[in-house]
């Protein structure tokens, strides 16, 4: 199990933006139970389809299909025993969170720690369940708790749309796959990873803005990055996500964002040797 649950800034950012904009707050549960007056907040739920954070601004914030706006923290599961790598809230208390707190340490509160990451380009907004933890929020460039702590790895080849359909060959976590089931869990070694790079260099002079990322070295971490279209007629690389290797020096790029699945020669093999043994 991981310590933290991990979720996207730029997917969290607005919700605060949302709560902290409207001027009443819907009760929820965790805040009965954290004994909490009527605030601003976003909301950490836990149910049988992972961990989600939510805003508790009225009026509310609704998806297309009217469902309650919210985002989910990506993390693996163990296909054998539906495990996931999310820590469980021990109390439902502990899923309200406070956007003004005022610290006595000088500590910004969550709405401007958010902010910060914003400014400051820190993609990974890192959740610690216990509200006593020393450090219950993380703001950081490189997200932790990527990989399953028990997992057996087999080399396989493996491929995804966003690489423009490159086959690359990874050592991957045998019996386990992303919450969302989007694919399995992959880690590259520096030669696969420099392969890709050069082929979605290739991809380029073709590529709208923002088809495919790009990949750049940078010491020994990876950058990921995006073309952004202005609209005017330039564009430019924003870094979308930092890639840091792990002890055997592989890394895991696009863990929980890019649907990486094996190729149909693997998929096979495996259909037959479910513990995916390597031959």
């Amino acid at each position: 199990m991981s310590d933290r649950l991990w979720f996207r800034v730029d997917d969290v950012l607005p919700l605060a933006e949302h709560a902290a904009a409207t001027r009443a707050h819907l009760k929820s549960r965790q805040q009965y139970r954290a004994g909490a007056p009527d605030q601003a907040a976003l909301i950490w739920s836990h149910d049988a389809d992972g961990d989600w954070l939510s805003s508790n601004g009225v009026p509310r914030w609704y998806d297309t299909d009217g469902a309650d706006h919210r985002v989910r923290a990506e993390t693996w599961t163990h296909t054998a025993t539906g495990a996931t790598g999310d820590p469980i809230p021990t109390d439902d208390g502990h899923g309200f969170l406070p956007l003004h707190t005022e610290h006595v340490d000088g500590r910004r509160d969550l709405l401007d720690l958010l902010r910060c990451a914003r400014r400051h380009e820190m993609r990974w907004f890192g959740l610690h369940p216990d509200p006593a933890s020393d450090v219950r929020y993380r703001i950081v460039r490189s997200r932790g708790d990527i990989t399953p702590p028990l997992a057996t790895w087999a080399p396989a080849t493996v491929t995804c749309d966003v690489v423009g359909g490159g086959a690359y060959r990874a050592m991957v976590a045998t019996g386990y796959t992303t919450l969302s089931r989007a694919g399995v869990l992959c880690r590259f070694p520096r030669f696969a990873v420099q392969r890709m790079a050069a082929h979605l260099d290739a991809l380029h002079p073709g590529d709208m803005p923002g088809e495919h990322p790009r990949l750049r070295f940078d010491g020994d971490e990876v950058t990921v990055e995006w073309e952004d279209d202005d609209g005017l007629g330039s564009s430019r690389w924003v870094e979308d996500d930092r890639v840091v290797p792990d002890a055997n020096r592989c890394y895991a790029i696009g863990a929980y964002q890019w649907p990486w699945t094996l190729v149909a020669s693997e998929a096979t093999s495996r259909a037959t040797d479910p513990e995916g043994r390597s031959r």
